[in-house]
């Protein structure tokens, strides 16, 4: 049975962290090439395979939402389902790094899998996360770190962020999304460009819940997948144990 260590991550040094800070400030992400171990990576890629498998039966859209040819798309609230993936969100060293990047103690919550599996699997429209969360938590900063399962490239779905972006802490206007299985989009992108932002797979993108971001349609043969571990500030442990700066 695999259980997640520190060892299976390869995280970013201490002194790496102001120029990673001042990068999610001004471009809203910051791709990490090398982020889980193999054996880590090989783990959470069964894990993928098995949810899909025993989610099977959940209501369509509430956890596990699927394509009209039933291939997943995307998978919700999976630390109730996988102890995995909750013992990964609890690592003190990964809790530490998101800590590090809020600059606030911080609690995990929501981990995700997102899905594109076939050339014609939708892009998905531009937003911020921060709309999805806001009935949860109201307008708290939280962070993502986005695990790639399998190589995301130019073809395969690539995850593409505004330039520039608006302020962490400004949401921005949605609307309701014309997209299947995709909530809110952007009222209106049309003065952004946006950069992509490949990742192979082990490697991760982090960015903070306001950043602007979108992904492209699939136009290879390869499937796109990638887990989610999201992380919010919490004031709550902020006032009990400061995080010094």
């Amino acid at each position: 049975m695999y259980q997640p260590r520190t060892d299976d991550l390869r995280l970013p040094q201490q002194e790496d962290l102001d120029g990673m800070r001042a990068q999610l400030r001004t471009a809203g992400h910051k791709v990490l090439p090398t982020f889980a171990h193999p054996a880590m990576l090989e783990a959470l890629r069964h894990e993928a395979a098995r949810l899909s498998t025993e989610l099977d039966g959940q209501p369509e859209g509430t956890v596990i939402s699927r394509d009209a040819d039933g291939q997943v798309l995307s998978m919700h609230y999976l630390d109730r389902h996988s102890d995995l993936l909750f013992d990964l969100t609890r690592l003190p060293e990964l809790q530490n790094l998101a800590e590090e990047l809020l600059e606030s103690r911080c609690v995990p919550f929501l981990t995700e899998y997102f899905a594109k599996p076939a050339t014609t699997s939708e892009a998905t429209p531009s937003h911020q996360d921060q709309i999805f969360y806001r009935d949860h938590f109201g307008d708290e900063l939280a962070i993502t770190f986005w695990i790639a399962l399998t190589d995301v490239t130019e073809e395969d779905g690539v995850l593409q962020y505004a330039n520039p972006q608006p302020a962490a802490g400004e949401l921005l206007k949605h609307r309701i999304s014309d997209v299947q299985n995709f909530g809110a989009e952007l009222v209106d992108d049309s003065a952004f460009e946006f950069q992509a932002a490949p990742v192979p797979a082990g490697g991760a993108v982090v960015h903070h819940s306001y950043a602007v971001h979108r992904s492209g349609p699939m136009t290879g043969r390869s499937s796109r997948a990638a887990f989610a571990l999201n992380f919010r500030r919490s004031p709550y442990r902020q006032q009990i144990r400061p995080l010094a700066r």
